[in-house]
């Protein structure tokens, strides 16, 4: 089993987005996916409840960060993919744990400077993990300039992911279906979190 750890410093980043359609894009490639909710939110979890019954399973667990004293480890899955809250530093124990579980680490970013300020200060914590590193540069306008200075400063901070994922209604609408965008006809976004998948799988060697 792969373990991928989705983090990010600023709160209202796209973190549970990328897990759920990130899973979605690896349940339908016909692989066994789950997730762990380590958010005390809880949003994938109440996305879990709303999933139908028709679609392709996902395993979802919840376990706040506060409470992970053991490396996950769950059975009869290809993929693990782990939604924290903000500021994981703050719980050392449980991270530590859930960073040497993972053997890759996506890093959304989105191209506000908040964010990249944001990112800029978690730097030094991430690298200092020693794990595979990934950025996602995420709700992005593509034709704004902020967007190509965000590429830039992104690139100064790691390796960038090669797919983008634009700012787009249809992604927070998933959720309240209960789907990933990759389970939708029609959407734009369900291709590139395929796209997202492999790479990642190739970067991990899947």
């Amino acid at each position: 089993m792969k373990t991928i750890l989705v983090v990010q410093g600023k709160g209202g980043g796209p973190k549970t987005a990328t897990v759920r359609n990130l899973a979605v894009a690896v349940a339908t490639a016909g692989l066994r996916v789950g997730t762990l909710d380590t958010d005390p939110q809880g949003s994938l979890t109440h996305w879990h409840s709303l999933r139908p019954a028709d679609v392709a399973p996902i395993a979802g667990e919840q376990r706040v960060l506060g409470e992970v004293t053991e490396r996950p480890t769950p059975q009869g899955l290809d993929l693990l993919v782990i939604d924290t809250p903000t500021a994981v530093e703050f719980f050392p124990e449980s991270t530590a744990l859930l960073f040497d579980a993972a053997d890759l680490v996506l890093v959304p970013v989105r191209p506000g400077p908040e964010d990249l300020v944001s990112m800029q200060a978690m730097l030094p914590y991430l690298h200092s993990r020693r794990r595979p590193m990934r950025l996602l540069l995420s709700q992005i306008q593509p034709r704004l300039r902020e967007t190509a200075d965000a590429r830039a400063i992104v690139a100064g901070m790691g390796t960038p992911a090669p797919v983008e994922i634009p700012l787009l209604q249809e992604v927070p609408r998933s959720f309240m279906a209960g789907l990933g965008t990759a389970e939708i006809p029609g959407t734009r976004t369900g291709p590139l979190f395929r796209d997202l998948w492999a790479y990642l799988s190739a970067e991990m060697g899947v």
